[in-house]
């Protein structure tokens, strides 16, 4: 647990930080985060993230008021004061404590949170020997409003989680009411086939994941063609490679997707390749 947290325009002592019992991210999940990795006390890709971030509270109507300048120097306290290099940072938002009613009338005063701990990183042996997939039983709706942002809401992805450690494996792979892929849990994933890389597009109703959109630059600056569409895990299981990302794993390999063998060798040549330009990026 970490020493201090940045509590609204507040950095105080864990154990003095305290949220109102009526706080709507609490009584509804009315609220947003994004989660960032810092390496060498740098979080990566903190434009990115706040972007994100604002533009889901703009939709939802929560206040957000600080800059990418103010919260990075936030997070760079928060670093210094909690001793760390590496770190897992989160912001939480929410709406806050004092809109009265289910749909307040009135503009909330938000919540806003940021912390900074030791970075758990994922055992390195997976990036060599790849994770293995279900298929949930969950399907995503093809009209939900909230699945293209990271909402505090998050007990759908839980169960999906949940689904698959408990069939023993790393992760489920989520389709929608329509049949088409979508994302796992808490990643996106994409397919190489042919050297040609595929990931879901957000028609499919996916969140935009950041490590998602620097996988696609990699590609395209280095001339290999991307595509983004919607398909079916028919399509999927026939790939060469696949591979699940966000920004506390990168890039992660899949060995299989519901016992069925991805590819002759893990990891494949494509995600070699763009793993190792991502890691020049952190």
């Amino acid at each position: 647990m970490p020493d201090v947290i940045f509590l609204n325009n507040t950095i105080v002592e864990t154990s003095k930080a305290s949220l109102s019992a009526f706080d709507r991210g609490f009584l509804y999940g009315d609220g947003l985060f994004e989660t960032i990795r810092a390496y060498n006390k740098k979080p990566f890709t903190l434009e990115d993230h706040i972007a994100r971030l604002s533009n889901s509270a703009q939709f939802l109507s929560i206040p957000f008021r600080y800059t990418c300048d103010q919260i990075r120097q936030i997070i760079a306290q928060l670093l210094e004061k909690n001793c760390l290099s590496d770190a897992y940072i989160r912001m939480t938002l929410s709406r806050g404590g004092n809109a009265e009613g289910f749909i307040p009338f009135q503009i909330s005063e938000p919540t806003f949170v940021i912390h900074a701990k030791p970075l758990v990183p994922y055992p390195a042996i997976l990036y060599t020997t790849g994770v293995k997939l279900i298929t949930s039983k969950i399907q995503k709706s093809t009209t939900c409003p909230i699945s293209r942002h990271k909402t505090l809401n998050y007990l759908t992805n839980y169960l999906i989680k949940k689904e698959a450690l408990a069939a023993g494996v790393h992760d489920a792979l989520v389709l929608n009411t329509e049949g088409n892929v979508t994302e796992c849990s808490v990643s996106n994933i994409f397919f190489v086939k042919d050297k040609a890389v595929v990931t879901p597009c957000l028609e499919a109703n996916i969140l935009p994941g950041v490590t998602r959109r620097i996988v696609i630059t990699l590609c395209r600056e280095n001339g290999i063609h991307l595509t983004e569409k919607l398909f079916g895990l028919d399509e999927i299981v026939m790939a060469d490679e696949v591979f699940i990302t966000n920004s506390l794993m990168e890039i992660m390999p899949v060995t299989a997707i519901d016992g069925k063998s991805i590819g002759d060798s893990l990891p494949g040549e494509i995600t070699r390749f763009i793993s190792g330009k991502y890691k020049m990026l952190v």
